[in-house]
This record gives structure tokens, sequence and C-alpha cells, in this order.
């Protein structure tokens, strides 16, 4: 039989323990630490990807309102050059009328001669009326 000391030093294991136990400890924190990163990135994550949402939300409606002046100004310059030309048209449409008007006017009289002239038969030879 062999003889085991039983004088074994066990304040040397004690003090690994509580090294170990230590070391443990620590990686426990460590772990707790790292998990806790890991919930703040994804925290940071979601209110950047809120945030883009809402920017992205006012450049659109930024975008829109400058899209919708713009149109409104096409229309109002259109409507402006189409008020213009409407006007152009009329005056023009009123000098023709005039110019019918006077002409009709200045011959009414000659106009009324040639009729009675050919009601009467005397029609002049030298009239543009042609009897055939």
């Amino acid at each position: 039989m062999v003889n085991i000391p039983l004088n074994c030093n066990f304040n040397g294991l004690e003090s690994n323990v509580s090294t170990v136990e230590g070391i443990i400890n620590s990686l426990s924190e460590f772990e707790t630490n790292v998990e806790n990163i890991n919930s703040s990135i994804e925290e940071l994550k979601k209110r950047m990807l809120s945030h883009s949402n809402s920017e992205i939300e006012q450049l659109r409606e930024k975008i829109i309102k400058l899209a919708n002046e713009e149109a409104k100004g096409i229309l109002d310059t259109a409507r402006k050059e189409s008020e213009e030309e409407s006007l152009l048209i009329q005056e023009q449409a009123e000098k023709n009328y005039n110019l019918i008007k006077n002409n009709i006017e200045k011959n009414h009289d000659k106009a009324i001669d040639k009729v009675i002239s050919m009601i009467l038969g005397n029609i002049d030879n030298e009239s543009n009326f042609d009897r055939t």
C-alpha cells in the first residue's frame, strides 16, 4: 500500500479556485456588457431607421411642394400667354369687323343705286354686273 500524505497544501488550491471564480465572474460581467451593447446597437439602428424615414418623408413633401409650385408657375404662364393671344385674336377680329362694316357702309349707297338700276333695267354698260 502506498502512503498518501494528508498534509496537502490546500491554500494554493483555494487561491486557484478563487482566481477561477473571479475570471468566471469577470466573463459573466463581460457577457452582460456585450449583451447590453448589442441591445443598445439594435435600439440605435431602430432610431436611425426611424430618423431616416422621417427625413425621407420631409424631403418627399418638399419635392411635392416644389413640383406643385413649378406646375402652378407653368400653368399661370400658359394661361397668361393664352389670354394675351386671345386678346390679339379678338383685336384682329374687331379690326376685320370694322373694315367689313366700313366697306359695307361706304358702298351701301352704290349698292342700292345698282340694285335700283337693275330693277328698272337701266344697267350701265360699264358696270361689273354680268347679265348672262
